[in-house]
């Protein structure tokens, strides 16, 4: 199918040219009198057909031509309201289901905005916002929500898929959809929930592989000379088990040199839970020259040595530089930053740190989160295992 008639025949449901019929009396042997019309479905933008009986109306006078008589003023009555673009839907339905699908993300952001952290609302913000410029290209605005469908949740979730985004992203999109028109479901924005029938991807393995201690000593050499406050990060990550988002995060006041710690405050962690990651003695001797900047710096600030300031460090620099740092090297794609923190694990546990431990110092719920991050492949286990195979 082409472009344009795959925009075809995602566009919205035109309207019928006329509106309603008149209502009219009619009599028939089975049902009697009664008052037939119809009227559009704002939903649909489809003609549906009303009907009342009037054989209890008309029996209660004492001559039917009396009966009758009424029941064609109320018909009368019905179509002068047909006219005036009356319909019965409005009724004998919630008439949340005629907002504007456009709107429900305002309603959604303002009404989680009471009970989620910032970081996750700004998620809630992204995901809305791409939904919402899908309904425009496609030329939904002003669709109401009640009329949101299986079909139109199938096309929006084809256009993410469109953008060749990896089957976690997907997911995560489909996820993300699923909450908000849950939400919507909660409200009576809508009766159904169009998006939980739809199946998630299959999950990818993670892309990526512990670096080995070799590794290690090159990209350590190599960002000594010409990046040290990436290796401070790389640091910071193998050795304090901190995330990306949780370092470029970090003030000089949240770090504790005393205490051998830094605090990674509830609104940066990733579960939303303040903790003290314990740092090393070769990330305290690199941090302590960086002490003499004001308390309120980020320590890795937005300029171009990422030294500390008042403006804390994009993300996308952590990315840049260290796939700048890999390509000099010719390290693999697979060895990415956040390895470093899966390599620093399965380092502790070789080591003979308790798994508890381990799990602490790594924020992870369970030792069954953990396990997931371990499953790596070890290019050291069959040297360890050779060594120390025990006699049969």
């Amino acid at each position: 199918m082409s472009n344009e008639n795959q925009r075809i025949s995602e566009s919205p449901k035109k309207t019928t040219l006329i509106d309603f019929y008149p209502a009219t009396l009619k009599h028939t042997k089975s049902e009697g009198y009664l008052i037939e019309y119809k009227f559009q479905n704002p939903i649909t933008g489809e003609l549906e057909r009303g009907r009342h009986y009037m054989n209890r109306l008309i029996n209660s006078y004492t001559t039917k031509r009396d009966g009758i008589e009424h029941a064609r003023k109320i018909c009368h009555d019905i179509t002068e309201k047909l006219k005036g673009g009356w319909t019965p839907v409005f009724e004998t339905d919630n008439q949340r289901l005629y907002t504007p699908i456009e709107k429900l993300r305002d309603m959604y952001l303002a009404d989680k905005k009471k009970d989620v952290r910032d970081a996750t609302l700004i998620s809630y913000a992204s995901m809305t916002r791409m939904f919402n410029e899908w309904i425009h290209i496609t030329q939904r605005t002003g669709k109401v929500s009640g009329a949101f469908r299986r079909a139109d949740a199938v096309y929006y979730m084809d256009f993410i898929a469109a953008k060749q985004v990896s089957n976690r992203t997907y997911n995560n999109m489909l996820k993300g959809m699923r909450a908000f028109f849950g939400w919507a479901v909660e409200h009576c924005y809508i009766k159904e929930n169009p998006f939980t029938a739809l199946k998630t991807k299959k999950k990818e393995p993670k892309k990526r592989k512990p670096i080995d201690a070799k590794s290690r000593q090159r990209i350590r050499k190599y960002l000594t000379e010409k990046d040290p406050q990436l290796l401070l990060v790389c640091l910071l990550v193998y050795n304090a088990a901190m995330r990306p988002k949780e370092i470029a995060n970090i003030k000089i006041e949240h770090i504790s040199i005393a205490e051998r710690h830094i605090k990674v405050m509830a609104d940066n962690a990733k579960n939303g839970k303040a903790r003290c990651a314990t740092i090393s003695r070769d990330i305290i001797e690199r941090i302590i020259p960086l002490a003499k900047y004001p308390s309120n710096y980020y320590l890795f600030g937005m300029n171009d040595e990422m030294l500390p300031d008042k403006r804390r460090v994009a993300l996308s620099k952590f990315r840049k530089r260290w796939q700048d740092m890999r390509d000099e090297l010719h390290l693999p794609e697979e060895m990415q930053l956040y390895s470093l923190r899966d390599t620093g694990m399965m380092d502790l546990l070789h080591n003979g740190v308790n798994e508890l431990s381990v799990q602490k110092h790594y924020d992870h719920s369970s030792l069954r989160i953990q396990a997931m991050y371990t499953n790596h492949y070890d290019p050291g286990l069959n040297e360890t295992i050779f060594k120390n195979s025990p006699k049969f």
